[in-house]
């Protein structure tokens, strides 16, 4: 998604979020900070963690929010995130 242009990633990112199952996360890899993204998926019952550290410059876990099964297995995938 990252050489997407706008909005596609968002698009993208809320397509994969349909299909989302408990316990279950969306990788988001972009260039730079998806900052109008964040209160969307506020808005939706998702919650995210960021990683600034990774293969792209920003990296979002999302998941459904108090969702502990994801927030498990970021942990184990990633360490920790910032949320």
């Amino acid at each position: 998604m990252q050489d997407l242009p706008a909005p596609e990633p968002m698009n993208e990112v809320l397509k994969a979020l349909e299909q989302i199952q408990p316990g279950g996360y969306v990788r988001m890899m972009h260039r730079m900070e998806p900052g109008p993204l964040y209160g969307v998926l506020r808005d939706m019952g998702y919650e995210y963690q960021i990683q600034l550290q990774g293969e792209a410059p920003f990296e979002l876990m999302i998941y459904h929010k108090g969702d502990e099964l994801a927030l498990q297995r970021l942990a184990q995938a990633y360490g920790d995130l910032e949320r």
